[in-house]
């Protein structure tokens, strides 16, 4: 089990990073002690990793309280919860590709820029 300041100390992430997500239903599964402190587990952790690799590949805190709400609802909607990160990863790919292009694009240009005077 770990504080909140544990957890924020092992994924180095503010305390303040993981109260938001608390704040805005992402953590509805994460129990509290008799003084109404919050409660990890490892599987927390985990969790707490995924919001943070969503969020940095442009998931909405929207989508994510999707997500939470079907994991929430149990083994039922794993698919589901499948099924999104899958179209999440394909529109990351097809985003790769088009920054891929535009870089070999600008290399391109530099390589002409470079042989004017």
């Amino acid at each position: 089990m770990f504080t909140i300041k544990k957890a924020a100390e092992k994924l180095n992430i503010p305390t303040s990073t993981i109260r938001y997500y608390d704040d805005e239903g992402l953590l509805p599964f994460i129990e509290r002690d008799e003084n109404g402190y919050r409660i990890f587990q490892e599987e927390d952790l985990f969790w707490l990793e995924m919001i943070g690799c969503m969020r940095s590949t442009g998931m909405s805190i929207k989508m994510l309280q999707h997500i939470a709400q079907l994991h929430m609802q149990g083994e039922e909607t794993l698919q589901e919860r499948k099924d999104i990160f899958k179209a999440h990863q394909r529109r990351l790919i097809e985003q790769k590709q088009d920054i891929d292009n535009a870089l070999d694009r600008l290399e391109e240009k530099m390589k002409r820029l470079s042989t004017l005077r």
